[in-house]
């Protein structure tokens, strides 16, 4: 390690390092498949989300949190996303008013 390295810390990610889970997704559209009760949106997330997160609903309680099942990205399954389009399965999703342009908060 160099003597920048030492003084500032390596930011080189050997992949061991996980980025935390946050940010923010915007949903630009929805739709319901498979169980009734869960929603799935797909919209634009700034930050980092990950399969097992929680989301919450701008504007809302931030303990009324709603669980993320699942995460597909161009129709293939991933375990997180980071600043990209992404799909995310949202567990009983559609007890919530959740439409295009709402805006929802991701908690680890």
């Amino acid at each position: 390690m160099g003597l920048l390295g030492k003084l500032f810390g390596n930011k080189e990610n050997d992949g061991s390092v996980q980025v935390p889970s946050g940010g923010t997704y915007v949903v630009e559209d929805t739709f319901r498949l498979g169980d009734p009760q869960d929603l799935v949106v797909v919209g634009q997330i700034k930050g980092t989300v990950r399969e097992g997160d929680k989301v919450y609903i701008e504007g809302a309680d931030e303990n009324d949190l709603i669980s993320i099942s699942e995460l597909d990205i161009f129709r293939t399954k991933v375990k997180s996303a980071t600043d990209t389009t992404v799909a995310l399965v949202l567990v009983n999703g559609a007890a919530h008013r959740i439409t295009k342009g709402t805006v929802l908060h991701v908690k680890a």
